[in-house]
């Protein structure tokens, strides 16, 4: 055909091309995971910490010590559920690299463990109380314990007053869960319990309007991933920390930084699973 140009592309031209655009998808995917960084405020979720339950759930305390060691070395500086709410909403500025630490439960190694080496870094952190749990069964907080901490400016959370998952409940139950866990909390400590950690990370829209019907001003789920602008102040992601084998430095590090990139992953993972297909879920790797 008249006036038709066919371009021919050698081997070696192609190939400055496909590096070319690989190079460019990299430099878009580093700048998306800065801006995610610089927006996104991670809040760390912890349960136990120990060196005698060796399960996901517990940090020893040496990790512990690590990790809190590096976010210090690292500029990091402790919020409040507070403050992040308050920057959620536009109201306040926050100190560089912020970081919420939260623990789940109640448990007595929070005290014993935990917070002589959050205060040794200088470093506050929230804690989730299942308030029923307190002083009544081993391996969990007395309220003398939370007391102290609560003096010294640690912010007691609620966890319910029983750890029933939340979705399941009667209407009754939900606002008996919601409330005397709230007010228990509050009894004991003399301080406002504005915060809730969702039981095993199970909400819904029903769950949701008692939550905030009960006078909580937030909810933090168990959802991997940062907390940015725009996000609502009652489904705010964290960053689950794990114990266990292996390198978990660098994993607790990978966790940290790379939340914007492994936190969809996790969820991809997730969807295979439901969906019936975990052979393909086990080709993603997550640290």
């Amino acid at each position: 055909m008249k006036g038709r140009v066919i371009m021919h592309i050698s081997p070696k031209q192609m190939l400055f091309i496909v590096i070319y655009l690989v190079a460019n998808c990299l430099l878009a995917g580093f700048l998306w995971l800065v801006r995610e960084n610089t927006l996104g405020i991670p809040v760390l979720n912890y349960h136990q910490i120990n060196d005698t339950d060796h399960n996901a759930m517990t940090v020893t305390t040496e990790e512990f010590e690590r990790e809190m060691a590096y976010l210090e070395a690292n500029g990091y500086h402790a919020i409040t559920p507070d403050q992040l709410v308050s920057y959620l909403h536009g109201g306040n500025k926050l100190p560089d690299k912020p970081v919420l630490i939260t623990f789940d439960d109640g448990y007595e190694d929070n005290y014993l463990n935990a917070y002589p080496i959050l205060k040794k870094h200088g470093f506050t952190a929230t804690i989730f109380l299942i308030s029923d749990y307190m002083g009544r069964f081993d391996k969990y907080l007395q309220w003398y314990q939370v007391k102290e901490m609560s003096a010294d400016g640690f912010y007691m959370g609620c966890h319910t007053l029983s750890h029933y998952e939340l979705t399941g409940l009667s209407p009754d139950s939900l606002k008996q869960q919601l409330n005397e866990g709230k007010l228990a909390v509050e009894w004991q400590t003399l301080e406002f319990a504005e915060y809730i950690a969702y039981p095993c990370g199970s909400y819904n829209d029903e769950v949701l309007e008692a939550v905030n019907w009960a006078g909580y001003r937030g909810g933090f789920t168990v959802r991997y991933g940062l907390v940015k602008p725009g996000d609502s102040p009652y489904l705010m992601n964290r960053v689950p920390i794990f114990g266990g084998s292996g390198n978990r430095f660098l994993k607790f590090r990978l966790r940290l930084l790379g939340a914007p990139f492994f936190g969809p992953l996790e969820r991809f993972r997730a969807n295979l699973i439901a969906s019936g297909h975990p052979t393909l879920a086990n080709f993603i790797l997550l640290p």
